[in-house]
């Protein structure tokens, strides 16, 4: 394998783990969020299986920072889907 094989391929590897790293990061994000709470209760363990990607954990987060941590009914229904399961179906409280 050439140079500029080894070099592309260890740029893929960086990139892989830096993907990892970010997945991660948002999965420890959203275990505080509200759609977490609402994943859990509508899937129990397995929760971790509904887990948004990284840039709809970032909007979410965004949104419950921006509503003081506690939003109001008024603010839930603003947010659209963002506080629900991210697998689509409703969840009893």
């Amino acid at each position: 394998m050439g140079q500029r094989e080894t070099k592309v391929q260890e740029m893929f590897i960086k990139l892989g783990e830096e993907l990892s790293e970010q997945k991660n990061s948002a999965y420890e994000l959203w275990t505080g969020l509200p759609s977490y709470q609402s994943a859990v209760r509508g899937h129990g363990d397995y929760a971790s299986e509904q887990c948004p990607c990284v840039s709809d954990v970032l909007k979410e987060a965004t949104l419950f920072i921006s509503h003081g941590l506690n939003p109001t009914p008024a603010q839930i229904a603003e947010a659209n889907d963002f506080y629900q399961c991210p697998c689509g179906e409703e969840h009893q409280e």
